[in-house]
C-alpha cells in the first residue's frame, strides 16, 4: 500500500438490517466473505449476512483484535484476551459459535469450542459434533496427542462449589 493511500472499506448488512463499515481484515478472517467479496467488490450493495447485528458486532470486535494473526494459527490454548472476551459474553457463546461456523471464521470457532469443551470436560471435536459445527468422523480421527491435551485442559477446570 502506498503511503497516504486509504485502506479499502467494506459494508456488511446484518440480518436485522444494520450496516457495518469495516476494513479488509474482517473479509480476510471469514472464508464466506472472502469467497463472495471478489464478485461483489464493485457493487454498491453491502454483503448480506444471516447474523444479527448484536452478534456481528461481537464478531467484528474479535476479528479486529486478531487482525494480525496468521490465517492458519492453531488455537490450542485460549489466550487471555479471548478468555476474557468469552467470559464477558458467556450468555452468547453458542450464538458466537453458530455465527463463526456460518461465516467460516475458524479461529473464533476453535477458541469458542475449546472454551465449551473445557467447561463440559469433552474434546473440542466432540463439542463441534454436538453443536453440529463439525463432522462426526472428526471425533474418531483424533490423534492421541490431541486427546491427551484435552484431558489436561479438563483437569485445569476449577471445582464449582455445590449450591
Amino acid at each position: 500500500m502506498v503511503v497516504g493511500q486509504r485502506k479499502p472499506i467494506f459494508k456488511i448488512r446484518s440480518s436485522d438490517g444494520q450496516i457495518f463499515v469495516i476494513q479488509d481484515w474482517l473479509i480476510q478472517k471469514s472464508k464466506s466473505f472472502s469467497v463472495v467479496y471478489p464478485f461483489m467488490k464493485d457493487s454498491a450493495q453491502p454483503l448480506q449476512t444471516t447474523v444479527s447485528s448484536f452478534i456481528l458486532e461481537k464478531i467484528i470486535e474479535w476479528c479486529h483484535h486478531h487482525r494480525h494473526d496468521d490465517a492458519d494459527q492453531d488455537y490450542r490454548l485460549i489466550p487471555v484476551w479471548d478468555a476474557q472476551f468469552l467470559n464477558d459474553n458467556n450468555g452468547i457463546v453458542f450464538l458466537l459459535i453458530e455465527a463463526a461456523y456460518r461465516l467460516e471464521i475458524r479461529g473464533l470457532l476453535d477458541i469458542a469450542c475449546r472454551a465449551v469443551s473445557i467447561t463440559l470436560g469433552r474434546s473440542m471435536n466432540e463439542v463441534k459434533v454436538m453443536l453440529r459445527v463439525g463432522e462426526p468422523e472428526d471425533v474418531f480421527n483424533v490423534d492421541d496427542e490431541l486427546r491427551e491435551d484435552d484431558e489436561e485442559d479438563a483437569d485445569m477446570i476449577p471445582a464449582i462449589p455445590a449450591a
